[in-house]
């Protein structure tokens, strides 16, 4: 019994098979429809990240320092300029001597005295007034002594300019410490070949003339008058002025 109903369950299982082959064999196939492209999507740009520069702190500032006031300056006052010629001051003591024993005889003058200087050039150099001056007939060459002293000192004017200054002060030396009184052995120990000696045509005494060896003093002598053994006066200047035994003659 419970083979038929198997068989019988079989069969109707292979009838209903069968017909549903005939069914889908009449109707036709559908074509898929054809399918549409996928958008492409585009990938978003990728940002790079942005370095932050660092922050730099501001330093404190310094504290603030109060400038030290600059000194003031004194200003000279600038002189008024006047049409009125400016008076030289007088000196302090005209009875001051002129002449001291620091001032030295040599071939260039005495002292501040320059030989070449004029007489008004002279009494700007010394602080003294002067006794002497031209006389009639004679502009030419005339003397001038300081009126203050030293006595012994005189100055000899020619052609308008300081030539010749004789000494007889003692106290008045060259700057090898010769003077009014040194003996002629002396000199020659002093200066040696550079004298020149002139004997006397009557035998009283000598004149020694000390020449320069420099080339620019050729013309400048100093000169000793002696009695024989010592020094009696002494002078120095500039040829012609100084060569004579006299100033002026």
């Amino acid at each position: 019994m419970r083979r038929s109903i198997a068989l019988i369950a079989i069969l109707a299982l292979l009838f209903a098979a069968c017909g549903n082959d005939d069914d889908s064999a009449d109707e036709a196939t559908p074509e898929p429809a054809a399918e549409e492209p996928a958008p492409i999507s585009t990938p978003a740009p990728i940002e790079e990240p942005v370095e932050e520069e660092p922050v730099e702190e501001e330093p404190d500032p310094a504290p603030e320092v109060e400038p030290t006031p600059a000194p003031v300056e004194e200003t000279t006052p600038v002189p008024v300029l006047t049409s009125e010629p400016v008076e030289r001051p007088e000196p302090e003591n005209f009875d001051d001597p002129a002449f001291t024993s620091d001032d030295k005889l040599s071939t260039v003058g005495l002292g501040s005295v320059y030989f070449g200087m004029t007489p008004d050039e002279a009494g700007d150099a010394v602080t003294t007034l002067w006794t002497g001056g031209p006389g009639e007939g004679t502009p030419r060459c005339y003397l001038l002594a300081p009126a203050g002293g030293p006595s012994g000192v005189v100055l000899t004017i020619y052609n308008s300019s300081i030539e010749r200054i004789d000494i007889t002060n003692p106290s008045i030396t060259t700057r090898s410490g010769a003077s009014v009184g040194s003996t002629e052995a002396q000199l020659h120990e002093l200066f040696g070949e550079r004298l020149v000696v002139s004997p006397y045509a009557d035998g009283s005494g000598n004149s020694i003339q000390y020449v320069p060896v420099d080339e620019a003093d050729v013309d400048y002598r100093v000169i000793w008058e002696t009695d024989g053994t010592s020094v009696t006066s002494m002078r120095a200047g500039r040829l012609p002025a100084v060569a004579p035994g006299e100033p002026c003659t």
